[in-house]
């Protein structure tokens, strides 16, 4: 009975048209115009003008439509005047607070951004470590428990975003921050409440705590990356490829450099000898493998793990007398494992390196220390690509069947002063350890100094952490938001 038709045709012109819409339901038209609506319910017939009925309905929807408009017109409108007073109370000279937002160890950038923001009056500094709810609970505590001890035996006084005795996360709102300072630009590694979208009335900065090398067309314009006010990237490569790829053009990128490399430049920083002590003097290498062979096909993937784990052990055991390895894996690299092997096999595996005396499990967030006191590193990672090569060190890149590097056109440029395999991947490796790195025969490191010089010198003649510090100062003193 649904959709019938019931037709009134004089001389073959259609006069009237019944459309039965169903039980109870009928629609007339006059000369294919809308006539009547019938409508039958608990013995109550309603007849209704279809045209004004139907013109009703687009009105209703229209004015939903208008309204919704209208509130978040009105939610961009205050969120705007909020901001502006921010600005307003800076430039009376009022103090404003800002809070430094990081999440596990590694993601920490601001060890040269805090005592500038401490050492003015108008900024209150807070740091935030925010619980990760992508890697599980477990870990979750875990790495917040890391970053904030090692903040803590750094002299800072961090909150922790997670208390998991209580079960209770801090809340942000409460501490009513008028700045924030992002370093990972992944909603997934947000709890709802620390995302960018509930502060749309504050003043927003990122800086990635990676140095993107790989894939720009995706990592740079997820939804943080395009809605803070200044997204602060290294190299003026970064800034083209945010105006290729963001949203918005890259209209809220500005090029500092890395923060994390400013200890490059201060000749007053003590390096910490975090090796295990030896009978003698060997080679330091480190090894930074990954383990994350799931990615979408359309995502890089670094995954040499599996492949070599047992491999580079006993490389360390065949070079004892010669090299010392530090086995430093992927935060993540743990539990992808415990997935496959089970948690006792991983952990047996973990402590192993421990054992043998030219090797060490080192899991410490402060890269500073390692890098520098290192002679090369053996990883597939993308964060230490360039991080690595800033200190002017030989790196060789492990490469196996299923890695996808989909390097971006910064990441093109900087892999041309890696080793990285030719013919047989853990053959070469070794050829790796005892040419460049035992004999001393690197014969990129010319053509590395020339590209270190290049890329990671100071911008303006500052730090990364002196621009940014300057250009947020711009911002509040310029006011426009």
């Amino acid at each position: 009975m649904k959709n019938q038709e019931s037709i009134l045709e004089i001389f073959g012109i259609k006069i009237l048209t019944i459309r039965i819409i169903n039980t109870g339901a009928k629609n007339i038209y006059l000369f294919s115009i809308p006539f009547l609506s019938i409508r039958k319910s608990n013995n109550i017939t309603k007849i209704n003008l279809l045209i004004l009925h139907r013109l009703h309905i687009k009105i209703k929807n229209n004015y939903a439509l208008w309204s919704k408009k209208r509130t978040i017109d009105n939610i961009i409108k205050r969120n705007r005047k909020k901001r502006k007073d921010i600005i307003k109370r800076f430039k009376k000279g009022e103090k404003v607070k800002i809070c430094l937002v990081t999440e596990r160890p590694g993601n920490w950038n601001f060890d040269y951004l805090y005592p500038l923001l401490k050492k003015n009056p108008q900024f209150e500094v807070e740091i935030l470590v925010m619980p990760d709810p992508y890697r599980g609970i477990e870990n979750q505590i875990k790495f917040q428990e890391e970053a904030y001890d090692e903040l803590v035996s750094k002299g800072y006084s961090p909150i922790k975003g997670f208390d998991y005795k209580t079960g209770k996360y801090f809340n942000l709102k409460e501490l009513n921050p008028d700045l924030i300072f992002y370093t990972d630009f992944g909603k997934w590694h947000y709890h709802n409440q620390y995302y960018i979208t509930n502060f749309l009335n504050k003043i927003t900065f990122l800086n990635d705590y990676g140095y993107s090398v790989m894939q720009d067309e995706i990592t740079c314009n997820y939804e943080l990356n395009n809605l803070v006010d200044i997204y602060f990237r290294q190299t003026q490569f970064h800034k083209k490829m945010g105006q290729k790829y963001m949203n918005n053009s890259g209209k809220n990128v500005i090029v500092v450099g890395s923060p994390k490399l400013d200890v490059l430049f201060d000749e007053n920083y003590k390096y910490i000898n975090v090796w295990k002590k030896q009978n003698k003097i060997k080679k330091k290498i480190i090894w930074a493998p990954h383990a994350a062979n799931e990615m979408p096909k359309h995502m890089y993937q670094n995954d040499g793990f599996l492949a070599l784990y047992d491999f580079m052990f006993n490389i360390a055991q065949k070079y004892q007398d010669k090299i010392q390895v530090m086995f430093r894996p992927h935060p993540d690299l743990h539990s992808q494992i415990c997935k496959k092997w089970g948690r006792q096999l991983t952990d047996e595996y973990y402590e192993k390196w421990n054992q043998i005396e030219n090797g060490q499990y080192y899991n410490g967030g402060n890269i500073v220390d390692s890098f520098a006191t290192s002679d090369a590193m053996i990883m597939d990672c993308c964060s230490f690509m360039a991080k690595y090569t800033a200190f002017d060190k030989p790196l060789f890149h492990t490469v196996i069947e299923s890695s996808r590097t989909n390097l971006n056109e910064f990441g093109e440029i900087l892999y041309e002063n890696f080793y990285t395999p030719t013919n047989e991947l853990k053959e070469d490796i070794e050829n790796f350890i005892q040419d460049v790195v035992i004999n001393g025969n690197d014969y990129k490191k010319e053509q590395r100094a020339q590209f270190v010089q290049q890329y990671f010198g100071k911008i303006n003649g500052k730090t990364a952490s002196e621009n940014i510090y300057d250009e947020i100062i711009k911002f509040l003193e310029k006011g426009e938001v």
